[in-house]
């Protein structure tokens, strides 16, 4: 009989190592919908099961009884049987953005914006609606250049990258011709943020999200798998495979997140030939999540990301600029 897998705690993880290897940018954030709830003020953003729960709410008897609430799901009946496609997005940005506007960035965002940093470029990848991330950087003063793709566009979606640059303007360009190490466009300490699930910040615009069921089979089948040159754009995917991730805010259990960590495997930018070591922190994960980081390199530590992002800032010079053991 196999052995039970059981994660390591918050005391064994390698506090100074990884802190400098974050502050060298030689790490990649990978941030999920957990992380923007530690340290956020209220309304706190919802998980995926709460959105579910709350989508189901808004269509009252529509929605039929005892379905579980699975967000790819209960979005589709939302979209196609009881509303439309604009009023799923209207929703989503009203939820995640414009009742969000007055609230600063939880603690995890800006433990990521006020790190001190060497003078390179850091790499962070969300599946994120919200725009906390960019948001914490640009109030700490620090160049951030925003990247989606509309994965749900099949005439040429995945072949195009839309970036918001660091004076806010926006662009569109070909997915293989973006290069992030353009230094007329971006500072050498810019950070590169791609939100791989699309971004719900525009009232009006490219609707981007990946959402309902068929937003991800659109997303599966315009990635291509492990043959797209475009998905992530080709010289973010050279950065990745350069680089270990560190995982703060995802559950397992979520099978759209599995796919894409497959995915980087496939184009060997997760647990490739060099088999770096990851790492996720995630509190009370069952032991079946825990055996399937493994799987893929991933070192799994059992504890609260607040914890976890004061015992980093405890290894920066100086300490942290501000306390984020909560909102300012």
């Amino acid at each position: 009989m196999a052995a039970i897998a059981e994660p390591n705690t918050l005391d064994q993880f390698p506090y100074e190592q990884v802190a400098t290897w974050l502050r060298e940018g030689s790490i990649i954030p990978f941030i999920g919908a957990g992380a923007s709830r530690v340290g956020a003020a209220e309304p706190v953003l919802p998980d995926g099961r709460g959105l579910a729960e709350q989508l189901t709410r808004k269509m009252g008897e529509a929605f039929p009884r005892g379905e579980p609430a699975d967000l790819a799901k209960v979005s589709q009946f939302f979209e196609h049987t009881v509303f439309d496609r604009d009023a799923l997005y209207d929703y989503l940005h009203d939820l995640f953005e414009h009742g969000q506007k007055d609230n600063e960035p939880g603690t995890v965002a800006r433990m990521l914006a006020e790190m001190p940093r060497d003078n390179a470029p850091l790499f962070v990848v969300t599946t994120n609606y919200d725009s906390f991330l960019e948001r914490a950087f640009r109030a700490a003063g620090k160049p951030v250049c925003v990247i989606t793709q509309n994965m749900r566009d099949p005439d040429g979606g995945s072949t195009k990258v839309r970036l918001t640059l660091p004076d806010g303007t926006t662009e569109t360009e070909a997915s293989s011709e973006f290069q992030w190490y353009d230094a007329s466009r971006f500072p050498s300490d810019c950070t590169f943020l791609f939100k791989m699930h699309g971004s719900a910040h525009r009232r009006r615009g490219p609707d981007d999200l990946i959402v309902t069921e068929d937003d991800y089979i659109d997303f599966m089948v315009n990635t291509g798998g492990s043959s797209s040159p475009y998905f992530p754009p080709a010289s973010l995917t050279a950065a990745y495979k350069q680089r270990r991730f560190l995982f703060l805010g995802f559950s397992l259990y979520d099978w759209n997140f599995r796919a894409f960590l497959r995915m980087l495997a496939l184009r060997n930018a997760l647990s490739g030939r060099q088999a770096r070591r990851h790492w996720a922190i995630q509190l009370r994960p069952p032991s079946i999540e825990v055996d399937l980081w493994q799987q893929r390199n991933v070192s799994v530590y059992d504890g609260d990301l607040a914890d976890f992002c004061a015992k980093i800032q405890s290894c920066w010079p100086g300490g942290p600029a501000t306390p984020l053991g909560g909102t300012r």
